[in-house]
């Protein structure tokens, strides 16, 4: 099935089946996601009044568990290559259901904790990351449009989840919701990983040993080199990082609009934001391979340095705006993480890389947060405003950098395995 590895030719699932694997990928982060951070958050004062404590201490957790998985996330990214994302899929399905459950039984404080824990842990290992790396399996170079897919369902997880929690909280306990949510995890998401597997394994079964690379079977080695062309790893990192400065300003989206005379609008400033950033995403997968991956990241940070700006002029209609220019940047943004990374280090060794990148862009999204309220506190929501500005700008000068450090790769023929 794999004819020419000069040619650089690969054996993939034909066409429908692969997009039945996406959009099986897709409402997998959906429902992890949003169980895990949306129906947490919601959930959090309930579950913190039990034992005692703010509701804030359940967010002092989700911070520990990302600073964790930075520390982990090279090992993590390793081990994908090595056993396969969808294993990972599966296996991490399985143990946040239990985990779950113990979360539900939770008898004390600290078992609670260390439930609440490790199912932030697990969340930040089988998300974005591990379903984008199972599309390159299911797809090589050619899955860019697979995670503009599954970043389009995931943009659905607080739609749903925000919600339906809510619903839930009203008619019955907190750990009673989650069992509840644990039992979804076993319907849908063991059965999606269990199928992506199956696919996934048809093409490793078809490799030869000249011609292995991740879309063929699980990578083996322990240290993947870039390819000779790439563009500096700490260029990478820092654009990523200084754009995640930027992403995280949402986590304080009322206080600052609040802060800028913007309160009586947020509401309907925010409404605007969800919208948004489901189009952008929307319009990434419309472009597919048409335009190149790097050109999106340049065009997707320079609207959301426009939009700070633009925040910063002041009144309603500034606010819309913003919102729309932020939020169609920052969908796209999640998309060009898995999307960039695969234009430069290609599917070789690709859930390695993000495994890389995700200690920097995790210990990043861990203390922004907490820096940006500080911030907030101290000296103002304008200020909060500019270091998001300023980080967004610099973001996107080490895009640009990379856009003319990149050599443009074109996708590789595929012939289609039925």
């Amino acid at each position: 099935m794999v004819n020419s590895v000069g040619e650089g030719i690969r054996a993939i699932p034909s066409t429908p089946v692969r997009l039945l694997a996406v959009n099986g990928l897709g409402l997998y982060a959906m429902l992890m996601y949003g169980i895990t951070y949306y129906a947490v958050t919601t959930a959090a004062p309930r579950m913190a009044a039990e034992f005692g404590y703010p509701g804030s201490s359940v967010f002092a957790v989700i911070s520990v568990s990302l600073l964790v998985t930075a520390a982990l996330a090279p090992r993590l990214g390793r081990l994908t290559d090595r056993i396969g994302a969808a294993t990972i899929l599966l296996v991490g399905a399985l143990l946040r259901s239990a985990l779950l459950v113990g979360l539900a039984l939770a008898p004390e404080a600290v078992w609670f904790a260390l439930a609440l824990l490790l199912v932030q842990i697990l969340g930040q290992a089988t998300e974005y990351d591990a379903t984008f790396a199972a599309a390159v399996e299911l797809a090589g170079e050619k899955a860019r449009s697979g995670m503009s897919q599954i970043t389009l369902w995931g943009g659905l997880a607080s739609t749903a989840f925000w919600p339906v929690t809510a619903f839930l909280l009203d008619r019955m306990s907190w750990r009673t919701m989650f069992l509840v949510y644990a039992g979804v995890l076993v319907l849908l998401c063991v059965p999606i990983a269990a199928l992506v597997r199956s696919i996934t394994a048809r093409s490793r079964t078809s490799r030869t040993p000249a011609s292995a690379t991740v879309g063929d079977a699980p990578c083996p080695e322990t240290s993947v080199a870039p390819p000779p062309d790439a563009p500096p790893f700490w260029l990478v990192a820092a654009a990523f990082a200084l754009g995640g400065v930027a992403y995280n300003l949402p986590s304080l989206m009322l206080p600052i609009l609040e802060g800028l005379g913007l309160g009586a609008s947020a509401v309907l400033i925010g409404t605007i934001f969800g919208p948004a950033q489901t189009a952008g995403r929307f319009f990434d997968m419309v472009l597919g391979d048409r335009v190149r991956a790097i050109t999106v990241a340049v065009a997707a940070s320079a609207m959301v340095a426009v939009a700070f700006g633009v925040l910063l002029a002041g009144g309603v209609w500034a606010g819309i705006a913003f919102a729309v220019l932020f939020g169609a940047g920052a969908g796209v943004g999640y998309v060009v993480r898995g999307s960039v990374v695969l234009a430069i280090y290609g599917p070789h060794g690709y859930a390695t890389w993000l495994g890389r990148l995700g200690t920097v862009r995790l210990v990043v999204t861990a203390l922004s947060p907490l820096g940006l309220s500080l911030i907030l506190e101290n000296v103002g929501a304008g200020v909060v405003v500019l270091v998001c500005g300023a980080a967004a700008l610099l973001a996107l000068a080490c895009f640009v950098a990379l856009a003319n450090a990149m050599p443009d790769r074109r996708s590789v023929r595929v012939v289609s395995v039925k």
